[in-house]
């Protein structure tokens, strides 16, 4: 039986994160030995901008900065963007009721950037495959037993055990259905196109986003020019836009964002998964955490699915650090866990809230209201460089 201090599943970006935060805020002297379970690595490389990218907050990035793995990721996976433009009807993105947030204006360089999953993925996975003391187990779980001293994990011949388990492994993750801890689901009717498109005009450094009575649709500036399409819509509509021509999509999606970038061109292919969310009952327990996607999901609207991520991996990082530093430090007791849940689950909560709120306002009768209160945010600067601050995590 292999015995490591801290075993994370999932081999993704929050649970990698968690690795190198954790590590970086303890001493040489001090340093755990940690296994992470991914049976599925990153591929080395892809042969295109991958389809499915992430708005990171200013907030996210100096966490990565700090951690070691922002300087890993290419320049061209990332694209900073200093402006956001949201609006509603046909009057367009530069019309009196639009909203716009400017870096400029809450004294940042850039509200975030639109980054690669993938690439991101991969410079934290080369981060961690370089790091002493850590080692990755490129095997399924297929086993889990908990007492009051040690988890015990089964992966097919081989056994490890630990004393800290945390769950990274996503949506559909493994260790919380192993550890039967609830979660409350919601189902949006909803599904989200994605590909990337050449607009005509230049993006300008700006993420575009209008509410349409199903659902916004954001074209999000890349590091090469084009723009990558979340488009929510209808589930009961979504196989109809999908058998649309390039051409004919191009053209309905250009005109439902009243020609915002000009005339869009597809450059990708189209894919479209199913909106959801999720919450768990809890997200500790007895020698075992979660994170990410693997304790909650919210609406993909405002972006913030991955900085909520990366935020638990923080807190959970800072705790652990602190206690790893006491005499006979147990990484796994209940107190310590406790505390990292008490910090995270009212700011999960209200993001939650808000998104869901959200797209219930702009799909509903009242959206004509909705757009009017944008338009009176727009002229109400210090209001709307606080909305922007939180949002950016500063």
């Amino acid at each position: 039986m292999e015995a490591f201090d801290l075993v994370v599943c999932g081999g993704g970006s929050v649970g990698l994160l968690l690795v190198q935060l954790l590590r970086q805020r303890l001493p040489a002297g001090a340093q755990p030995r940690i296994a992470v379970i991914e049976p599925q690595p990153p591929a080395p490389e892809l042969p295109d901008v991958d389809l499915r990218v992430a708005a990171l907050s200013p907030a996210s990035r100096a966490l990565l900065e700090s951690a070691g793995a922002w300087e890993r990721l290419a320049p061209a996976k990332r694209c900073a963007y200093e402006r956001m433009r949201v609006w509603q009807g046909a009057a367009g993105p530069n019309a009196a009721g639009a909203l716009v947030f400017d870096a400029a204006e809450t004294g940042l360089r850039e509200l975030g950037h639109i980054v690669e999953s993938h690439a991101l993925r991969l410079s934290l996975w080369q981060q961690l495959e370089s790091t002493d003391g850590c080692e990755v187990v490129s095997a399924a779980a297929d086993a889990l037993e908990l007492d009051a001293a040690v988890v015990r994990i089964g992966l097919g011949s081989r056994q490890i055990e630990t004393r800290l388990v945390v769950g990274a492994d996503g949506a559909g993750s493994w260790l919380r259905e192993r550890l039967r801890v609830a979660q409350r689901e919601y189902d949006y009717g909803q599904r989200a196109i994605v590909c990337h498109l050449q607009p005509e005009l230049s993006h300008a450094a700006t993420a575009w986003q209008k509410f349409l009575p199903a659902g916004p649709a954001a074209l999000l500036p890349l590091a090469d020019g084009r723009v990558s399409l979340v488009w929510t819509v209808a589930a009961s509509t979504a196989d109809d836009l999908l058998a649309l021509s390039d051409t004919a999509f191009a053209a309905r999606l250009t005109e439902e964002l009243d020609g915002a970038l000009g005339e869009l061109r597809l450059t990708t292919p189209r894919v479209a998964f199913p909106l959801a969310a999720a919450h768990a009952e809890r997200y500790t327990g007895e020698r075992f955490a979660l994170l990410g996607d693997a304790a909650h999901r919210v609406h993909p609207l405002a972006g913030q699915g991955l900085n909520l991520g990366i935020q638990d991996a923080d807190v959970l990082a800072a705790e652990l650090a602190q206690q790893w530093m006491q005499r006979a430090a147990d990484p796994g007791d209940l107190r310590v866990l406790r505390r990292f849940e008490r910090r995270r689950r009212g700011d999960v909560e209200l993001t939650m809230t808000a998104m869901t709120a959200l797209n219930r306002l702009f799909g509903s009768p009242l959206a004509g209201f909705a757009g009017t209160g944008m338009g009176l945010l727009n002229r109400s600067p210090t209001l709307k460089a606080r909305l922007a601050r939180y949002a950016t995590g500063v």
